[in-house]
């Protein structure tokens, strides 16, 4: 059963990992900040960060 919930907590992190690809941290770096803090703040993070250099002049 732990396993589970372990699996799905590492699922979670690699969703914000994801959704953050095009952000300043990138995806490595939300799905790190994800597993420290919890995928539900890191996505309060998503929400207000900016988006990377690269993503805007493209």
């Amino acid at each position: 059963m732990m396993l589970v919930v372990v699996f799905l907590y590492l699922i979670a992190c690699a969703i914000t990992g994801f959704m953050g690809r095009n952000t300043v941290f990138g995806f490595v770096g939300h799905f790190f900040l994800s597993i420290v803090i919890t995928p539900f703040v890191d996505f309060l993070i998503l929400a207000i960060s900016r988006q990377s250099h690269r993503q805007k002049n493209v």
